[in-house]
């Protein structure tokens, strides 16, 4: 996967609902439901679980389903969540989507910059060695794209916290490849909202040669250098269909899930 990122173009919003591709019949009950929960790990798990209701509503409504819930079972602290829906024609790939961390994140790589080669490290114990005491800094995993010789994913060190995070994405949608030379290719187009746009123009502008990785689900997808100030808009490519191009657009704009969680009971209503 690849970021192009673009100084400035418009972008014009074409999310399609799910509806039309082919997940959602419409219904006005709910005939299934899920139970998730989130991570136990996390801190103030309470507020945490209220957070990921807040943002599943915001998913599920941005899908246009025809009638859905989201509620808390329990004791808020237990971070058990229900789910309940109408049918869909594709149940696998709707799980995906609600189950989808959704954290995207713009970040400066650690390497001397171009015209030397982007630092990567075979293993997380080489790259942590090189942290040291510094506290803005955490390694993640580097999924290189081709595969390296070896097929082992690398290893990077990045400065935290992100220059800006799915948080600041105004807009995103799927858009066809060009040039479409390998089949049936796709790619993001994402703005950011003036906030944040401000805040990345500022960054860019100090940091020309300087690597820019973008994250997605603590792991980083693409590498990046940056030729000139870039402000509020970019592109996502790699190797996405129309269908999962589309899927991540609409969870980028509906924002991150606050902490992992995973389908615990799925069942008939």
């Amino acid at each position: 996967m690849q970021i192009k990122l673009i100084g400035s173009f418009a972008i014009v919003l074409l999310i399609t609902p799910l509806l039309a591709c082919g997940i959602l019949r419409p219904s006005a009950s709910y005939t299934w439901h899920l139970v998730l929960e989130v991570d136990p790990s996390v801190p103030n798990r309470e507020a945490v679980t209220a957070g990921t209701v807040d943002v599943l509503n915001n998913r599920l409504g941005r899908l246009g389903v025809n009638g859905f819930r989201v509620g808390i079972v329990g004791a808020p602290k237990d971070g058990r969540i229900r789910v309940d829906l109408p049918d869909v024609a594709d149940r696998e790939r709707f799980k995906n989507f609600i189950a989808a961390r959704g954290s995207l994140q713009m970040v400066h790589v650690v390497s001397d910059p171009l015209p030397a080669p982007v630092q990567t490290y075979t293993t997380e114990e080489e790259a942590k060695s090189t942290i040291k005491t510094a506290q803005d800094r955490k390694v993640l995993p580097y999924g290189v794209e081709p595969p390296t010789t070896t097929g082992k994913v690398r290893f990077v060190v990045v400065e935290f916290p992100p220059i800006v995070d799915g948080r600041d994405i105004r807009n995103a949608s799927a858009v066809p490849a060009v040039p479409r030379d390998v089949g049936e290719r796709y790619e993001i187009n994402f703005t950011l909202k003036r906030e944040a746009a401000e805040k990345f123009g500022a960054w860019t502008a100090a940091n020309i040669n300087q690597y820019l990785g973008v994250v997605l689900n603590d792991e980083v997808k693409s590498v990046a250098f940056i030729k000139g100030q870039i402000f509020d808009s970019g592109m996502i490519s790699g190797r996405f269909t129309k269908q999962s191009a589309e899927d991540l657009a609409q969870i980028l704009m509906s924002g991150p899930l606050p902490a992992t969680i995973k389908i615990v009971e799925e069942g008939q209503n």
